[in-house]
């Protein structure tokens, strides 16, 4: 009896070690099945690159869901995405990344659990296709100074001794928001910034033409032999073509392309008109240095340089109305 026990007590032992070790199993393939594989490759070589850092961001929540650094093999693994949501995957050296400066490759991308891989192209070198813009960051001081700050970064490109404040203090048009009976009035941003690039909580934006505005009044201050030119309208073609010949463009688009993100609360009534119009909520302005490929490269005021997929970069300036101002000798 004492053995027949025993031979039962084994089995018993035997079938709880086999249902703990088949449940860990059947996790790890699960988790298996939800792993996404970045590759990082040199954009011309595509050579795996190793230890980038990278950062997966959900594009509907603007939240950081995972973030990890490459291997020696330029491998990186993330686990935590839901199949058939839309991501942004940036990808940095670790150094970039604490200095908030240098090259980031950002792609939007939807999950599909039944593509295990992403092959991810970056940037991190300079060549002659490119201009030699320089990198000139808007924070601290202009939280909201994306436009002339990346107008800034054209004109040092061009030799002239101006800084991002000089212009946004002295040679940006600017109308203060004001609310009068519960309503907000202000400029219409083709004619003015709305509020101060300098003011986090209120400041809001400005289009082309006050841009157009600036770069004139200060080109003529300091007497420099330069001309400007509203390019806003312009074709993806025409903005391309004026980079290959050595002009920089500063281009509105949202920031990491996203789609243009509307309030109405933060909305103002027009001046001359009656009706208030809702706020965008992520438009930035970032300086077109170069074209490789399928890839544009830019000078963002608040990442440094970054290059995107050129379908989806002039996909953003589209959706934004198309606003752009070039700087030519």
């Amino acid at each position: 009896m004492w053995t027949g026990y025993k031979r039962l007590l084994l089995i018993g032992i035997l079938i709880i070690m086999l249902l703990s070790s088949c449940q860990p199993l059947s996790q790890q393939d699960s988790q298996q099945k939800n792993q996404l594989t970045v590759l990082t490759v040199e954009f011309n070589s595509g050579a795996p690159i190793p230890n980038l850092y990278l950062t997966v961001t959900d594009v509907q929540t603007g939240d950081v869901v995972e973030e990890a650094i490459g291997s020696e093999e330029g491998e990186a693994i993330f686990s935590k995405l839901k199949a058939g949501r839309e991501y942004a995957i940036a990808a940095t050296t670790l150094e970039n990344s604490e200095a908030n400066v240098g090259y980031t490759t950002i792609e939007n991308f939807t999950y599909d659990t039944t593509k295990p891989y992403y092959r991810l192209q970056t940037h991190f070198s300079r060549d002659e296709q490119e201009l030699d813009v320089p990198v000139v960051m808007q924070n601290p001081e202009l939280p909201h100074g994306c436009e002339i700050t990346s107008l800034t970064a054209v004109l040092n490109y061009f030799g002239m001794n101006v800084t991002k404040l000089e212009m946004a203090d002295h040679y940006l048009p600017k109308q203060e928001i004001r609310t009068v009976g519960g309503k907000r009035f202000g400029p219409n941003p083709n004619v003015a910034f709305a509020g101060n690039p300098r003011d986090k909580a209120h400041g809001m934006y400005v289009f082309a033409a006050p841009i157009v505005k600036a770069a004139e009044a200060v080109i003529a201050d300091k007497q420099e032999n330069l001309r400007v030119t509203n390019m806003s309208q312009a074709s993806q073609a025409d903005i391309l073509e004026l980079v290959r010949e050595g002009v920089p463009v500063v281009t509105w688009v949202t920031l990491d392309l996203s789609k243009p993100k509307q309030k109405a609360e933060r909305g103002w009534i027009y001046e001359g008109e009656s009706t208030s119009r809702d706020a965008f909520m992520n438009l930035h302005a970032v300086v077109l240095t170069g074209h490789l490929g399928d890839k544009v490269v830019v000078m963002d005021p608040l990442k440094g340089y970054v290059t995107y997929n050129v379908d989806q970069f002039f996909n953003s300036y589209r959706e934004l109305g198309k606003q752009a101002v070039a700087v030519h000798k």
